[in-house]
């Protein structure tokens, strides 16, 4: 339905060594990189970029694994598909009587990376090079992909 496509134009490939991690966090980031290649959301990558990782605890105690796109996000030329305003979405609901919640958990990883862009999304963490077959969070554009996708779901609702 809609796939995420990153557009660098001609720039050459960002590529950053891992940042070294304590031998815990490691360990953390072996298992987690471990869970999402058993779940299909990454894979090996014998491509030319290289983004960094950071764990980050989150307030349960656990951990999320994220990748530091901000040296990729600068030569990505920017999507101009506009997000909602907040307050147009409040009025917009002004006099409505049923409400509905939708979970969106994990949202961005419903949606497919277009294959020759799926390079453009690896990382390290010192154990190997993975690239995401979905779309990551982090990355400048997928907010607006993201919202693409929903209001092509949800018109007409």
């Amino acid at each position: 339905m809609t796939q995420h496509r990153i557009n660098t134009g001609n720039h050459p490939p960002i590529k950053q060594y891992p940042r070294r991690l304590p031998l815990a966090k490691k360990e953390e980031a072996e298992r987690l990189v471990k869970e999402m290649v058993d779940n299909g959301i990454i894979e090996e990558s014998s491509g030319s970029w290289a983004s960094h990782i950071v764990l980050v605890k989150k307030k349960d105690g656990s951990t999320r694994f994220c990748v530091d796109y901000r040296k990729f996000n600068e030569i990505t030329i920017k999507d101009s598909y506009p997000l909602p305003r907040i307050d147009d979405t409040l009025d917009a609901l002004k006099g409505s009587q049923w409400f509905s919640a939708l979970d969106l958990k994990s949202g961005y990883w419903q949606v497919d990376i277009q294959p020759e862009d799926k390079e453009k999304t690896a990382f390290t963490t010192g154990q190997g090079l993975w690239q995401f077959k979905v779309m990551p969070f982090g990355l400048c554009n997928a907010p607006a992909t993201f919202e693409r996708l929903m209001e092509t779901v949800l018109r007409g609702l």
